[in-house]
């Protein structure tokens, strides 16, 4: 009998010792993978002294074919130029605000993206895997198995950014790289589900890169091909940024803080000086100008000035609040000749001629002066005939308060 046993026993060892080796084929951890993953890349060591990445090369959408540029960074910020068939595309997070410029759209200014667009340049921003420092950054990741696809056999794991859809990567369980990967995508802003392949991986540097990346979605067919890999380039911190309005950039010598000369036209129908006070100017989120004034002429009078270029009808917006009178009027205006011109005056377009109390009141303009970036000049003016001439009634001269540097 113990013959007999011993003979099973001997006879089940090849099988065992498969099975051990089957089983630690089978049980390897998310942790394992990833970090096969990282090492088949290049390593945590070579990719830790890397810094920023600036890509090159060819990107194909709608069957037309034209150059590309990325740059991203160890922190996550990003910036792309590239085209979708006609149109150059731009887009951007600089760690606070995610932008595109999109002609296709019917935009051609900046704006801030949605939640799927902003899930796409999370993608977009890794430098070579969503998985490098995935638990510092605090992303969910869950290993699904494995699954034979193309007749390869992959390591499925799911990974989960806060707040996010997850997104199913497939990883080739003899080179531990990504072979493709299903995520969610967008086209032209509305969310979808995409498939991407990853090949022709190269070294560059000691750190492994895809250089030919396939992509589908809906009707979709996208291809970047990368011919030029720079690591660590030399870049100024502005690029990642949401461009400003040009317009707005015009008037941005206005911000600042300012000693202010306040002039009044007297009976005599000359200027008279009537206070000396200070004032600012501030830049506000949303390409905003806003700044206040306080002075005296026998009653204390404080008002508010907010400035905007409306993108609608093409032209700047001017709202003043009088806070003696409570009252807050609307002015549009236009920059002509270093100088940005507001008026109340009825739109051409308005036929209605304003009658009884309506048509005494006289109409307002502002005029500001911009000379540099030391100076400028507010002049209020009225018109008691429909803007055919215009009277002085006060002026305010802005000179820069110097400012002691901290020591």
């Amino acid at each position: 009998m113990k013959k007999h046993i011993c003979s099973l026993m001997l006879l089940s060892l090849p099988w065992l010792a498969t099975f051990s080796s089957e089983t630690e084929k089978f049980d390897k951890t998310p942790e394992e993978i990833i970090n096969r993953h990282i090492e088949a890349h290049g390593g945590k060591e070579n990719w830790g002294a890397v810094e920023a990445l600036e890509l090159k090369g060819r990107f194909t959408s709608f069957s037309e074919v034209h150059d590309f540029y990325t740059l991203k960074t160890a922190g996550g910020k990003f910036f792309s130029s590239f085209n979708l068939g006609k149109n150059r595309v731009h887009e951007g997070y600089d760690g606070d605000t995610f932008w595109t410029i999109d002609p296709w759209q019917g935009f051609d200014f900046p704006r801030k993206i949605n939640k799927a667009e902003r899930h796409v340049i999370m993608q977009k921003a890794e430098f070579f895997s969503p998985f490098y420092r995935w638990e510092e950054r605090g992303l969910q990741v869950d290993f699904q198995g494995k699954e034979e696809t193309d007749g390869m056999e992959m390591y499925v794991l799911t990974l989960t950014r806060p707040g996010m859809n997850a997104e199913t990567w497939y990883l080739d369980t003899q080179t531990y790289l990504a072979y493709k990967s299903i995520t969610p995508w967008v086209d032209f802003a509305f969310p979808l589900e995409a498939e991407t392949f990853y090949d022709d991986y190269r070294e560059v540097n000691g750190l492994l890169l895809p250089h030919y990346i396939e992509q589908t979605f809906r009707t979709r067919h996208r291809v970047t091909v990368i011919e030029e890999v720079v690591i660590n380039p030399a870049f100024q911190n502005p690029v990642f940024r949401m461009p400003s309005c040009p317009h707005m950039e015009k008037i941005a010598p206005m911000t600042g803080l300012w000693d202010v000369q306040v002039e009044m036209i007297n009976r005599a129908g000359n200027w008279q000086t009537v206070d000396n006070v200070s004032s600012g100017f501030e830049k506000l989120p949303g390409e905003v100008l806003q700044g206040s004034i306080s002075y005296e002429v026998n009653f204390p009078v404080t008002t508010s000035f907010t400035v905007n270029y409306n993108r609608r009808t093409d032209n700047y917006q001017l709202v003043v609040y009088n806070e003696f009178y409570s009252t807050t009027e609307l002015f549009s205006g236009s920059f002509l000749d270093g100088s940005l011109v507001f008026d109340n005056l009825p739109e051409p377009e308005q036929d209605e001629t304003p009658s009884g109390a309506a048509a005494q009141q006289p109409y307002m303009q502002y005029i500001f002066t911009l000379s540099d970036d030391k100076s400028f000049v507010m002049e209020r003016k009225r018109s008691l005939n429909q803007g055919e001439s215009w009277q002085d009634t006060e002026r305010m001269s802005f000179h820069r308060k110097d400012i002691e540097p901290d020591i």
